[in-house]
């Protein structure tokens, strides 16, 4: 979970905010959350898949970034870009250029981002890790 500084909506105070990744099953959800402290106001939003653009960039840089690193070079390539394109939704050149890298690291995002992606990965018999 990372805390941002922001403003309330209803009564314009300096609140904190509270937004979450995580891996439910091999699905990937994220959260932002707050409830003012001044006027009681509350706000929750939630969804599956990646967060939007200006949160996923918030989080990357409070937490840091993570890249995903397939830890046996004579896997399936093929069976590992489509695993990649799927849940990254990209497109054959993006997965070629990710297959040119292989089997250094090969995506990069959030600890739970790539969690997912390993999550996703071993399910189908390949084993990755997740390093900062």
């Amino acid at each position: 979970m990372v805390e941002k500084r922001d403003y309330c909506d209803e009564c314009n105070q300096r609140i904190n905010i509270n937004i979450q990744q995580a891996v439910i099953d091999y699905s990937l959800r994220w959260s932002i959350s707050y409830l003012c402290p001044f006027c009681s106001t509350a706000i929750e939003s939630d969804d599956i898949g990646f967060p939007p653009g200006d949160i996923r960039q918030f989080m990357l840089v409070e937490e840091g970034e993570y890249q995903l690193l397939i830890k046996s070079s004579e896997l399936n390539k093929v069976t590992v870009v489509k695993v990649l394109r799927d849940a990254l939704n990209i497109s054959m050149r993006e997965a070629f250029n990710i297959l040119k890298l292989f089997p250094q690291s090969t995506v990069n995002g959030t600890k739970m981002e790539m969690v997912y992606l390993q999550k996703l990965l071993e399910s189908e018999g390949i084993e990755a890790e997740v390093i900062k």
